[in-house]
């Protein structure tokens, strides 16, 4: 890997951001109408454009999208406010029309097509351009009008029977402008410009684009990504029986060793991060835990937002310590105030975070301050616009120690070393676009969800891969157990194919919230090239561990060996199995959307792509400051092999049989069905069905099995703790 071959990845940084705003420009002139005026056809003002926009404002303040969401987007427990307002409405034109014709409750139910198509007549919308109005019938006025006062029973004082905060909502005007937003992204999937999503019977059902743009990706795999991986392998092969070279690294240094005083508070943070998940799903069967009442201090929303910010964090404040620990055996030497400064930066980064997103979404924090230091209220991106921009600069400059370590360093360190930087400075861009507009929620749904993706993707899809794989083939290299050219090669295409694929795939999340059609098309195509690299990335463990086979190695090279593989098998399967393969597909993504089937694959992917190259980051660490010995390692290996075991029993006995069901009963009732407690008329909802029950609390055996694996790290690290620091 030349310097030719490294820079292929800077470009691809730049070309994807580049493209992305470009489509920008063209989706930005094609958003779904956000009308001036809803108004009935005897002249009635529903409600207006700023009262949309004030809803969306509302609905992120109070943290709704961490637990229920809008067109499919949020968190995967409470209502589809879109699916349910639809449901609503169905409801109340019939009851005004003397028609009942659509079953809410668990028995099987008929449909008289007639009557649906009556009611469908009565909500169907229409837009006038020229003045950006729509008009709607009087009945949907009057249903309007009838949902206003449900969801203030719902998000006031029934709001604790569905896991928020009790008496969340009460002001009137708040209950007013939150109905007007999910009344209009109702009116725009009945308009068509979400594709049909989601599913309601008698309204809405899938596009002909969601079938075509599923057969175009079908002709992806055979005209782009059989080549691709004919191409890779190749590469591969032409450097399988380069030589290999074992570097025994020096011990760290007192400066170095500040960062295991990090890594030790991370480890402990993933035990937390774990308890809260727990606590998640234990909110999913009833409001309470065994009696206990918490939802006034950590109602379902808060608990969630901590839950996934807290493993965002005990993995990236690792992988800055780690890098600040390994940049001296590239050469770069740093000082201790420089990591006492860094390592301050990022402890109140993550500690200042979590508060503010818990004072945020429990109304401690005024506008306009709770979007800039509590929470910004979007799924993911959940901490304050201030926070996502400390972590901005702080990548930044990692990203720039890299650069610069790579001027210094040994030829064989160089390639890692520029690649490392060019990732983490598209990872720090993406996190940048995560704190925009900075001082208030972007005003239309669209767009926030244009910049909402970038940002995910930029660290689950397009940046992180290529980091993990960066710093697996490195260490790899150094033990001894892969020839340096082969990882060489296995970084730079990597790299660039996961830039590539990762940061434009983003658009498969564009399918079904307003966003012209030729995203579906993007989306469906380059998301199944994205499963190619990270498919990839379980040939290369695989193949690495058939080359060491018969080979007389330390425990140290076995412990890496394991990690490696149960991160590369683990982990891709979990991505593409559980991702690209099962629910990317944009008419399979259709029915799955929004379901347990996404909780399957991030329950995967995450803590196995992720989390177990960050764990075998402390090992690393520990081992090179002395603290490890033979036997711990062992027990390390062990651990891991459990921990990879814990989460794939979470997948197969529990979220991927969730989602089989949720799957039979929206093709049944419809998509606002199956994310309920209760239906409109007090009929038992998904979450309370007993064979639901059953499946949720099966979810403990792998949660249990995942949580004693952790337990062994955390356990072991503590007592270690010692002799590393001082060895």
């Amino acid at each position: 890997m030349q310097n030719n071959s490294t820079r292929l990845v800077l470009i691809a940084v730049i070309f994807v951001f580049i493209f992305a705003f470009a489509l920008y420009a063209y989706t930005f002139r094609n958003f779904p109408p956000v009308p001036n005026e809803v108004i009935t056809q005897n002249g009635t003002v529903l409600f207006t454009k700023q009262q949309i926009i004030m809803g969306k404002y509302y609905f992120q303040k109070y943290g709704l999208m961490d637990y229920g969401s809008i067109e499919g987007m949020g968190a995967y427990f409470g209502t589809d406010f879109t699916g349910y307002t639809l449901r609503l409405m169905q409801d109340s034109i019939a009851k005004q029309t003397y028609l009942d014709p659509v079953s809410q409750n668990n028995m099987p139910s008929s449909y008289n097509a007639t009557e649906l198509n009556e009611i469908k007549d009565y909500l169907d919308p229409t837009y006038y351009k020229q003045n950006n109005t729509i008009v709607v019938s009087n009945q949907f006025g009057n249903a309007y009008y009838y949902a206003i006062n449900y969801y203030s029973i719902y998000l006031g004082p029934n709001s604790s029977q569905y896991r928020l905060k009790p008496d969340l909502i009460t002001n009137k005007t708040v209950i007013q402008d939150l109905t007007a937003y999910f009344t209009w992204s109702a009116l725009i999937s009945m308009m068509g410009y979400t594709n049909g999503f989601p599913y309601t019977i008698g309204l809405t059902s899938p596009t002909n684009n969601a079938y075509f743009s599923t057969f175009a990706m079908v002709g992806a795999i055979f005209a782009v990504g059989i080549p691709l991986i004919v191409y890779i392998i190749r590469e591969l092969l032409s450097h399988w029986n380069d030589p290999v070279v074992k570097v025994d690294l020096p011990k760290p240094n007192k400066d170095q060793k500040l960062a295991l005083w990090v890594m030790l508070i991370a480890a402990i943070g993933s035990g937390v991060q774990g308890l809260l998940g727990a606590y998640v799903m234990h909110l999913y069967s009833t409001p309470n835990l065994y009696g206990l009442d918490l939802l006034s201090l950590l109602p379902f929303n808060v608990a969630r937002a901590l839950h996934i910010w807290l493993a965002i964090y005990w993995i990236s404040l690792t992988w800055v310590m780690f890098s600040l620990f390994v940049l001296p055996y590239f050469g770069l030497k740093i000082s201790r105030k420089t990591m006492i400064i860094i390592i301050a930066l990022g402890i109140f980064t993550a500690l200042g975070s979590l508060l503010g997103v818990w004072a945020s979404y429990l109304q401690l924090i005024p506008s306009p301050w709770w979007f800039i230091f509590g929470a910004e209220g979007r799924d993911v991106i959940e901490v304050g616009s201030f926070w996502l921009i400390l972590i901005t600069a702080l990548l930044l400059y990692v990203s720039y120690l890299f650069y610069k370590a790579s001027k210094i360093t040994v030829d064989l360190l160089k390639p890692f070393s520029k690649v490392l930087s060019y990732l983490l400075l598209g990872d720090a861009i993406g996190i940048f676009i995560g704190a925009l507009p900075i001082v208030k929620p972007w005003p239309y749904f669209t767009e926030d969800e244009f910049f909402r993706w970038i940002f995910v993707h930029a660290n689950v899809e397009g940046f992180w891969p290529g980091i993990v794989i960066a710093v697996l083939t490195l260490l790899l290299v150094l033990q001894g157990l892969i020839p340096a050219g082969l990882a060489k090669v296995v970084v730079t295409i990597d790299a660039v194919t996961e830039i590539l694929t990762g940061m434009i795939g983003t658009a498969h999340h564009y399918y079904w919230t307003g966003f012209p059609v030729v995203w579906m098309y993007i989306g469906a195509i380059l998301s199944v090239l994205e499963a190619i690299p990270l498919g990839m990335a379980m040939a290369y463990v695989i193949l690495a561990a058939r080359r060491n086979k018969g080979n007389a190695l330390n425990q140290f090279q076995k412990t890496l060996i394991t990690f490696v593989l149960a991160a590369g098998i683990g982990g891709s399967v979990g991505v593409t199995v559980f991702g690209a393969g099962l629910i990317n597909a944009p008419i399979i993504n259709y029915f799955t959307h929004d379901l347990q089937f996404t909780m399957a694959h991030a329950h995967l992917a995450f803590p196995l792509a992720y989390g177990l190259p960050t764990i075998l980051m402390w090992v690393v660490a520990y081992t090179l400051s002395g603290g490890f010995n033979e036997r711990d390692l062992k027990y390390l290996s062990i651990a891991s092999i459990v921990y990879t075991v814990g989460f794939y029993l979470q997948a197969l006995i529990s979220l991927l049989p969730l989602g089989i069901l949720q799957w039979i009963y929206e093709l049944k009732y419809g998509f606002w069905y199956i994310k309920t407690l209760t239906t409109p008329n007090g009929h038992i909802g998904f979450w309370n069905l007993q064979i639901v029950q059953n499946l949720i609390w099966l979810r403990m055996i792998g949660d249990l099995t995942a949580a004693s694996a952790i337990a062994i790290v955390i356990l072991l690290m503590l007592i270690r703790f010692p002799k590393a620091i001082k060895s």
